[in-house]
């Protein structure tokens, strides 16, 4: 119950920060739907099929979880750091796995704000199409949440100040986005990226989960995805629980 009560204060308080934060909110919540406007407008012939759109949203939502696990989390980690925050929690019964876990919920929580809004624009302007099983696609989601938020905790770890987690947030968030078929499908890369990068990136398994699951394949038939996932999550978990610092 103790755990509880922490777990939903800090979550709320999280939650609360957030709210303040306009820069977080435009790029988890408003940015997406401005992509999904710029693709279907600008790069998007006008003579392409009208469900086109379906292989547009997928990668989008995965733009959005991206975004929190690169920018979001590790910023607010940082920024407790800096303010002493995590000190103060040092000497309290608070773990650092209820830290961790209601920053992650909070951003989770802005996460599916953002697909509401961005699927909705698809649905009602561009008729997009889900064919797949909700539930399937729901544990699909939250699988690439928590790998994609595990893998990049290592950013806080190495991050010293506010600016420093910026800098290297931004280093790794643009390659990531190219690469790994967020933004610009996997075949228009050249080969030598397809071959020998992309699959190096944990995002890339996440395009292909959220497409597939998307347009209706069934999670059992995803087994590489899947396991890949749930590998990057639990090294992302070892190297969260091994760099944690309170100060």
């Amino acid at each position: 119950m103790m755990f509880f009560k922490q777990f939903m204060k800090l979550t709320s308080t999280e939650l609360r920060l957030f709210r303040r934060e306009p820069i977080a909110l435009f790029f988890t919540i408003i940015f997406p739907v401005f992509m999904l406007f710029m693709i279907m407008e600008v790069f998007i012939p006008a003579e392409a099929p009208r469900d086109v759109i379906n292989y547009v949203v997928p990668p989008l939502m995965v733009l959005i979880v991206a975004t929190a696990a690169i920018f979001n989390v590790p910023q607010s980690i940082v920024t407790y750091r800096q303010i002493k925050f995590l000190k103060r929690l040092k000497g309290s019964p608070v773990a650092p796995l209820t830290i961790l876990s209601s920053i992650i919920l909070a951003n989770f929580i802005a996460t599916i704000l953002g697909i509401i809004l961005l699927t909705a624009v698809a649905f009602l302007h561009y008729d997009a199409t889900f064919a797949g099983d909700f539930l399937s696609f729901l544990t699909g989601f939250v699988l690439v949440f928590l790998s994609s938020a595990a893998i990049f905790m290592f950013i806080p770890a190495v991050s010293r100040s506010e600016r420093t987690v910026i800098t290297i947030s931004q280093i790794i968030f643009f390659p990531v986005m190219f690469f790994s078929g967020v933004l610009m499908p996997l075949d228009m890369l050249p080969e030598w990226i397809r071959l020998y990068i992309s699959p190096y990136i944990p995002v890339t398994y996440a395009v292909e989960l959220m497409q597939e699951l998307w347009i209706g394949t069934p999670l059992g038939d995803l087994t590489r995805e899947v396991l890949t996932l749930l590998g990057i999550l639990c090294l992302g978990l070892v190297i969260a629980a091994y760099t944690f610092q309170w100060e």
